[in-house]
């Protein structure tokens, strides 16, 4: 594991890599990614300062630990986003409040969101995303996680249904997962009367 480091005459394995994302047209201020912390701010100027070529940096802002805020989604979302307490069937939730974790997670809520909408808009029966796409598994989990013990979800392979028979070999798992999730795609997108993405 690690990152071999190409510099020339540096050589060696880094076993941490920071990245650092530009927040100014000028390049002058530039961001530590996912540096959320508990340290208290002179710790983090301490901490970071020893990172190469950090040494002299100057630090504008320091991390903080946020939480994302998301509701119950099974105790209180219909199938297709909709806060059901409310009975407002024109309402949809959409993105990490639904109770998914991530930026594409967030993304693909916020798509079922404008699909249901835009069916409900124009009286067409709202979908049913299937089962073997990583959409229609984070849904399927929003509806049926225990309300109790309920806590937002990434995408991962554990959602999605079993496979038939027993793959041993990760990769091919996943590719069987990938073409399984493909075609069930491109047959809802068939059946929503869009061409598949």
């Amino acid at each position: 594991m690690g990152w071999e480091d190409p510099r020339p005459g540096r050589g060696g394995r880094a076993w941490a890599v920071v990245q650092l994302r530009q927040d100014d047209a000028a390049g002058t201020l530039f961001n530590l990614v996912g540096f959320q912390t508990g340290l208290k701010w002179g710790e983090q100027r301490r901490v970071f300062s020893m990172i190469p070529g950090l040494e002299r940096a100057e630090f504008v802002r320091f991390g903080v630990m946020h939480r994302n805020t998301s509701v119950c989604a099974p105790a209180v979302l219909d199938p297709w986003l909709r806060p059901a307490p409310t009975g407002r069937r024109d309402l949809f939730l959409a993105g990490q409040i639904t109770g998914v974790e991530g930026y594409m997670e967030s993304t693909a809520m916020g798509l079922a969101a404008g699909l249901h909408a835009a069916c409900l808009a124009t009286g067409r029966p709202l979908p049913s995303w299937p089962d073997e796409t990583v959409v229609g598994s984070l849904m399927r989990y929003l509806r049926t996680a225990d309300p109790e013990r309920f806590q937002p979800m990434n995408a991962n392979l554990g959602i999605l249904p079993p496979l038939e028979g027993r793959i041993r070999d990760k990769k091919l798992r996943a590719a069987a997962c990938r073409d399984r999730a493909l075609a069930a795609a491109e047959g809802f997108w068939r059946a929503q009367g869009v061409p598949a993405p």
